[in-house]
């Protein structure tokens, strides 16, 4: 049975209102021709926004998941706030509900009349995309990596991502899930599209440069994802037909082995979608705003 799946990431809504015309854009456009699942690769919105967002996706007629990013974890610390680890865990699955998503950390969607199930995660990074390379060419910068500074700034993780853990135990914890669901997921369905935040495999992620490269490039791509999770999709990849992802605000296209893979690549100021026909493996893309519009 033909399935038609929407993919789109990265929406921010109530980021200073740059994008919210063009989330609106989008919500009246799957509104007008429904798809059989909307699925949606993180950076919602923080705090508020992030329920205020999925309100306009409420009567949407289809089956509806999504994961979170990590602009979705931020918190400001006020007093009572829950902390990022709690957000994650507790506070986003709640809200999603309430919403009528489902929370791909927690559990694969499954479409059994299409013989397929989406397996997703937030994901992380451990800096393993790039850390042998700034031992061997920047030896003495490689506390960047937990102060998160760049030459020029700083990641605003380090400003707004607040728990008790850290980086890499956090990606092993996410990528062990994200294992356990898409083993369970192969053990019911015939292809598996895996959806993450935050990019699954270096193709899709931030474009690299040629020659050396610079230091703030490879601390970008070692705040991109993660080697563990790279190698878990080419040990299944003969029946992972798609990965979806975001975060990197660039659209791309590349390949692991056989899966195909999409940075769906929507920004603040403009916001894209992914409709993917199945079982015809087709993808369209659709765009909301003027992405030459910076402010």
């Amino acid at each position: 049975m033909a399935r038609l799946l929407a993919f789109t990431a990265d929406l921010h809504w109530g980021h200073g209102g740059r994008g919210d015309e063009a989330v609106r854009d989008l919500a009246a456009f799957v509104h007008a021709q429904p798809p059989d699942v909307l699925v949606i690769a993180g950076d919602i919105g923080t705090g508020d926004f992030f329920g205020q967002c999925l309100q306009h996706f409420d009567d949407l007629p289809c089956r509806k998941a999504l994961v979170p990013g990590n602009h979705d974890i931020w918190i400001r610390g006020e007093e009572n706030e829950p902390d990022s680890m709690q957000l994650f865990a507790t506070e986003l699955p709640r809200i999603s509900a309430q919403h009528g998503f489902e929370y791909l950390d927690n559990g694969p969607l499954y479409l059994p009349e299409a013989n397929l199930a989406l397996v997703g995660s937030m994901n992380w990074y451990d800096y393993s995309w790039s850390i042998e390379t700034i031992r061997r060419d920047y030896p003495d910068e490689l506390f960047r990596l937990q102060s998160k500074r760049f030459t020029r700034g700083r990641h605003n993780d380090a400003n707004f991502v607040r728990w008790a853990t850290d980086d890499i135990a956090f990606t092993a914890q996410v990528v062990q899930r994200l294992e356990e669901h898409l083993v369970a997921a192969l053990a019911r369905a015939g292809s598996v599209i895996v959806v993450t935040h935050h990019p699954p495999f270096p193709g899709i992620s931030f474009p690299r440069s040629g020659g050396r490269h610079e230091l703030d490039e490879l601390l970008w791509e070692a705040f991109g994802g993660n080697q563990r999770l790279q190698e878990l999709l080419e040990k299944h990849a003969d029946r992972i037909a798609f990965a979806f992802c975001g975060h990197t605000h660039r659209a791309r296209q590349g390949d692991l082995g056989p899966i195909r893979g999409y940075n769906i690549g929507g920004d603040y100021h403009f916001k894209r979608l992914l409709m993917l026909d199945w079982p015809k493996r087709t993808v369209e893309a659709h765009q909301f705003g003027d992405p030459d519009r910076t402010g």
